[in-house]
């Protein structure tokens, strides 16, 4: 099924392990939907340094919003990072400002939770690990009836990055991802499948730096990193520009495209373990088959993106708000 265009700013909650792309989807919610808050989670670094990026974000973008730190480890197994891949501290490349903002002393779990009970109709949007998610449903079951929706990037159709089934959020906390997709919310997932579309390459940080901003200059300077560090582990200087896409699927729709389909994950697989299973069949009563094997569509699965239109919103983001520091 395809999806209309939005005709009002939708009101975000955004949960992320920033990383540019974090970063960038943080930009995007703040400048196209209304950012209530930001939560943060362990993923492509430890919490306090992905808590610390997030409040760079937010500072040297103007972003009026508390940041609230979240869980540093899954649900069950041991926490893992990406220092390949954002570099140590998840914001290799630029030089950044002094901090001055500090975390909230309120909590993600609550914060979230507090929220949510306090507002209908909130969009939850996660793009690192879902623990902090999971969390919520578990301890507040009536979130579920409460939220517009829980758009997540995250898992994959077509195979894995960290490993060759699994993408890293799912892998990092596949069983946090098995309690969001079957909690019963109406579920929006952008895997690898989707966000590798949105193609990040060189070209991109020399439009980025052309603007010219602080913040402009700041992304230029991530995107470079990650592309050095690809280039280092003998990969193509390209790749996706991942976490905005759930932000867009929320805030623009008509430029993703998904269908409702059955996803589970795999938590016990030696090979596939985080291997997000996405049931694209034919319905089984339209095929004649015996639907035994198969489940409900539990999950909008985002697997078309409009890259110009994409590109050319993240980069009016970026223009719109990169001068605020």
């Amino acid at each position: 099924m395809g999806a209309s265009a939005s005709t009002t700013r939708q009101r975000i909650l955004l949960d992320c392990d920033p990383g540019h792309d974090d970063a960038a989807a943080m930009v995007v919610a703040a400048h196209y939907g209304d950012l209530v808050g930001v939560t943060t989670v362990g993923g492509n670094a430890p919490l306090a340094d992905v808590t610390t990026n997030a409040l760079l974000t937010a500072q040297i973008f103007g972003i009026d919003v508390d940041v609230h730190p979240g869980c540093d480890r899954p649900l069950v197994a041991e926490p893992l990072n990406a220092p390949e891949v954002h570099g140590v501290s998840g914001f290799a490349g630029p030089s950044l400002p002094t901090l001055e903002r500090t975390a909230s002393t309120v909590g993600a779990i609550e914060y979230i939770i507090e929220t949510i009970r306090a507002e209908d109709g909130l969009w939850l949007v996660p793009t690192g690990p879902l623990t902090n998610i999971a969390m919520v449903i578990r301890r507040a079951p009536d979130v579920v009836d409460r939220v517009a929706g829980i758009s997540f990037m995250g898992g994959s159709a077509e195979g894995g990055n960290r490993t060759a089934a699994a993408e890293f959020n799912a892998l990092v906390d596949p069983e946090a991802v098995k309690v969001v997709v079957d909690c019963g919310a109406r579920i929006v997932m952008s895997g690898l499948d989707l966000t590798r579309q949105f193609v990040v390459d060189d070209r991109l940080a020399d439009d980025l730096a052309a603007l010219g901003s602080t913040g402009a200059l700041v992304f230029a300077d991530l995107i470079r990193a990650y592309l050095d560090k690809a280039e280092e582990r003998g990969l193509p200087r390209r790749g996706g520009l991942h976490d905005p896409c759930a932000v867009l699927a929320v805030t623009h729709p008509e430029a993703i495209e998904r269908t409702a389909r059955p996803v589970d994950v795999e938590l016990g697989g030696r090979l596939t373990r985080g291997m997000t299973v996405v049931d694209r069949r034919p319905p089984a009563n339209a095929a004649g088959r015996s639907s035994t094997d198969r489940r409900d569509a539990n999950v909008e699965h985002c697997h078309t993106l409009d890259h110009d239109r994409c590109r050319q919103l993240f980069l009016d983001a970026v223009a719109a708000l990169g001068s605020a520091s």
